[in-house]
């Protein structure tokens, strides 16, 4: 640790995070922001474009990393380290609750060199705030959003730091040292299976959903799994970025840090965008692997789209969807025939629905109002929860919740928390669901969790045993 990140109580996660800058245009800017008076307003301070903010990442705890969001394929990094202040959603409650305290929080005014850089707070939510909480998710509460101390952004060309009120600027400067000094990110041994999903109870417990809903008793249910994998060290959460990255570019990618431990994933679902009064909703359910081949990739996905369960289950999402926006939009537009959504080891059936909010309609309210989607919770909702709470032995914690970010003129971007695991020291939890329909087979549906694992089993290492056994 040097001096200076010592007195800044930060430590970063090996030699070359924090060194000395050899560069001398970088360590002149980084002179310049450490010699900024304080204020007690936001700070958007304008940086080169060759600043990653994503080196931080390398190692979220030990860089200070609270919360950090991307999107690959739109060169956009949002990475927070520290907390100025972490908004907290009282136990029981949903994202609406804090939508006054996001409010007051953002009356300060923003100064500094660059206008188009704005605040912005990270965080997410508890799939059900009334669950109890129990490990490995006793740091994350019913969800939180946490002001970073200093928030770099990388946006296409564009990058920028921006500093809490009353924040000092030695410390943003060491954060921006540390993003341009960053190294190469260390990697994980080989993981084994300490404790697998429960295969017995899931096939049980897809049979009996199967034949409530075929009784007319619900719609659909979705029925999640956990896993518990251990390293023979530190799991290395900046490789499995990294390889999420790479396999997975338009996916939403996130972290979450608490008291030590990191909730990560590469989502493929948006729950909702709200861009100046523009409100964007994806409808993903119904799912089927890669073809070896281009010829048997096309097949499959004829079949997926052909397939009457997946296009039942694909539109009983789309329209609780369109229901739950109606209220909060003056137009609302979907397709009537979903499109295949193509990913690296599986596709799905995926319908973009937008429309126009409503006068004081903000991306908070628009989560409020969509969480949970039939394609993570079931349908109806109540019973659907009820259904979880029978057959899941473990608690899902942020998994299937909402993460992402909002902005002080109510604008933010949500993800459903898919394809993700919790990460402490060598320990990685792993979770993975599907939709339970009246004909679902037990043994397809597990072969399709197993295949949902995968994103976050590669990411994290090579698994001597087979997860989900």
């Amino acid at each position: 640790m040097t001096p200076a990140s010592r007195e800044l109580g930060v430590q970063f996660a090996d030699e070359s995070i924090g060194k000395p800058l050899t560069d001398e245009h970088h360590s002149d800017l980084v002179a310049r922001l450490a010699a900024l008076p304080r204020t007690n307003q936001f700070r958007a301070v304008t940086l080169t474009s060759d600043l990653d903010p994503r080196r931080l990442l390398a190692d979220p705890v030990a860089s200070g990393v609270s919360a950090s969001y991307e999107r690959p394929d739109r060169g956009l990094a949002l990475v927070g380290v520290g907390v100025a202040r972490r908004i907290e959603v009282p136990e029981g409650r949903g994202p609406a609750a804090v939508r006054e305290d996001v409010r007051h929080l953002f009356e300060t005014p923003v100064e500094g060199d660059a206008p188009g850089l704005r605040p912005r707070l990270l965080g997410g939510f508890r799939f059900n705030p009334a669950a109890e909480v129990r490990e490995p998710w006793g740091a994350f509460g019913a969800g939180w959003l946490v002001l970073p101390r200093v928030l770099l952004v990388l946006d296409g060309e564009s990058a920028g730091a921006i500093l809490a009120p009353g924040e000092d600027p030695a410390f943003a400067a060491q954060v921006v040292q540390s993003a341009f000094a960053g190294g190469g990110t260390p990697s994980s041994g080989p993981l084994h299976v300490e404790r697998p999903m429960n295969r017995a109870l899931w096939l049980s417990s897809v049979a009996t959903i199967a034949t409530q809903v075929r009784e007319g008793a619900y719609e659909k249910a979705v029925l999640a799994s956990q896993q518990l994998l251990r390293g023979d060290g530190p799991i290395a959460i900046g490789a499995a970025l990294d390889r999420l990255r790479q396999n997975y570019p338009a996916c939403h990618v996130f972290t979450m840090t608490a008291d030590g431990y990191t909730f990560l994933g590469a989502s493929p679902e948006l729950l909702v965008r709200l861009s100046d009064g523009q409100v964007e909703a994806l409808g993903l359910a119904g799912s089927l692997r890669r073809g070896e081949t281009p010829e048997e990739d096309e097949r499959l996905g004829e079949q997926l789209m052909t397939s009457a369960k997946d296009r039942i289950e694909h539109e009983t999402v789309v329209r609780a969807i369109r229901e739950r926006l109606a209220p909060a939009t003056e137009e609302l537009h979907a397709p009537n025939a979903p499109r295949l959504r193509k990913l690296r080891n599986i596709q799905h059936l995926s319908t973009e629905i937008s429309g126009r909010v409503r006068p004081g309609v903000d991306a908070l309210d628009l989560v409020q109002r969509l969480h949970p989607t039939p394609a993570v919770c079931g349908w109806p909702t109540a019973i659907a929860r009820d259904v979880i709470a029978t057959h899941e032995e473990f608690d899902r914690g942020w998994y299937a919740g909402p993460v992402g970010w909002v902005d002080g003129t109510g604008d933010g971007e949500f993800a459903v928390a898919l394809r993700s695991a919790v990460v402490q020291d060598d320990h990685a939890w792993l979770f993975a669901g599907n939709g339970i329909m009246g004909d679902s087979e037990p043994e397809l549906e597990l072969a399709e969790v197993r295949l949902k694992y995968r994103p976050l089993v590669e990411a994290l290492g090579s698994v001597e045993d087979t997860p989900g056994r």
